[in-house]
């Protein structure tokens, strides 16, 4: 008994060391050692701690987030030609959704991360648990005025409630923006449907001078050499981006400065090829056959070309659809009207080739010569197939022409299905607002 009696009494005793020991308890943010022996955690305070005090102190009422701080870096600059701060664009992902000619419009969604640089989040690592990085909602800091510009609607994919920032221990502050962006393009449909068409998507930053700032973007090489960028209309064939200055040409203004990413589109041909091309194509042929038929009678002629001419103009209105109303004939319209007029010829021939043949049969049945008759027999229905020959090989270079060009597209850029540009900032030269250069 009086070993157990003993036994109890020192483990009772170990037990109270131990609680007073690690007594360790939560005041008012800060940790405190009652009863112990200082030590917790090999004489380190648990992450938490650490994170609390850092985020008191960098985002606590002392930080106006209201402000910018690149104002207060300009205000305490004394040099009238102060260093100008970086803004920065990352786009790690992009993708062409739509290109509406009609409207002259380019829709894109892109993940977009911006990057500038707080000094008023700059903290040591080494006071702070060796904290390096935080992830803080973005209303807590000063963040940028987004905008971009020459767009007619810009959709931004992310909850308002869960908007976040990344800070960085040397101020760097990172913050992603995934949106959808329709902006204006101006389109040449000159060689439509074997075009190629340059769209931008431009950003800025309103309210600042364009002297105050650098702007710059890059896409990584993952996405700059992709394949999969356009859609099943539209290849993106080569990227190019940088800063580019819009000039107003009025001393009372500020220039504006632009991040630019311009997208080299290259337009899949083979759609109108199948479903314009080769239907115009063989209705023609057909027209052509139809209208030079030795027993056609005169209304029937009329019947096929009045038809031709109907389907023509339906064909001419489905072009007109998908086109900006531009004063250039579009390639394809051309073809089609070519094909139109031709036939509108072939049809007035025909009519008249039967009148001919008559009249002149009339006069050659009078001279006894042998060229006189040969030249008799002729001009029946030999000549009418000749005629059938030469508008049938009218139509018939008219299409191989269309082939051609359609072959030398593909071949031009066969050699950039995977895109070519290269991931480096290129300056875009200086502009006015009118679209003209500067002048060097």
């Amino acid at each position: 008994m009086l070993i157990l009696l003993l036994f109890f009494l020192i483990i009772g005793s170990f037990g109270e060391a131990t609680e007073n020991g690690a007594n360790l308890e939560l005041e008012n943010g800060e940790f405190s050692d009652e009863g112990g022996n200082g030590t917790f955690f090999e004489d380190e305070y648990p992450p938490i701690y650490y994170l609390k005090n850092l985020t008191k102190d960098i985002l606590g009422d002392d930080y106006e987030k209201e402000v910018s701080p690149f104002t207060i870096s300009h205000i305490a600059e004394e040099d009238e030609n102060p260093i100008p701060w970086n803004y920065t664009i990352f786009v790690p992902q992009l993708k062409l959704i739509d290109v509406d000619e009609p409207k002259e419009q380019m829709t894109v969604i892109m993940e977009l991360v911006q990057h500038w640089k707080d000094e008023r989040l700059i903290w040591d690592p080494e006071k702070y648990g060796k904290i390096t990085e935080l992830t803080t909602r973005l209303e807590k800091i000063w963040s940028l005025p987004f905008t971009a510009f020459g767009a007619s609607e810009v959709v931004e994919h992310r909850d308002q409630n869960y908007r976040t920032a990344q800070v960085w221990h040397n101020g760097d502050v990172f913050v992603l923006i995934p949106l959808k962006m329709t902006t204006n393009c101006k389109m040449n449909m000159r060689d439509f449907p074997f075009d190629t068409q340059i769209c931008e998507v431009r950003v800025g930053l309103p309210l600042h001078g364009p002297h105050r700032f650098e702007i710059g973007v890059y896409l990584p090489e993952y996405v700059v050499n992709s394949c999969t960028l356009g859609n099943s209309a539209w290849d993106i064939f080569n990227i190019s981006y940088g800063q580019e200055v819009i000039l107003s040409g009025d001393s009372n203004f500020d220039n504006n400065k632009l991040g630019v990413i311009k997208l080299h589109l290259k337009r899949n041909p083979m759609f109108y090829m199948y479903m314009i091309v080769l239907p115009t194509f063989i209705i023609n042929a057909i027209s052509i056959a139809g209208v030079f038929m030795k027993n056609t009678e005169k209304m029937d002629r009329l019947t096929v070309g009045l038809t031709h001419i109907m389907t023509m103009t339906f064909i001419l209105a489905l072009i007109a659809d998908k086109l900006p109303k531009t004063e250039k004939i579009p390639l394809l319209g051309k073809y089609i009207i070519f094909g139109l007029c031709t036939m509108i010829v072939a049809m007035t021939f025909s009519t008249y080739l039967k009148k001919i043949s008559k009249y002149f049969s009339e006069k050659l049945e009078k001279t006894r010569s042998a060229f006189g008759q040969k030249l008799r027999r002729f001009i029946g229905s030999p000549l009418r197939v000749i005629c059938i020959i030469i508008f049938q090989a009218i139509n018939l270079f008219a299409g191989l022409y269309l082939l051609y060009r359609l072959i030398c597209f593909e071949q031009k850029y066969d050699d950039k299905k995977c895109y070519r540009a290269e991931p480096v900032m290129e300056i875009i030269p200086e502009r006015f607002a009118n679209g003209t250069l500067k002048e060097a």
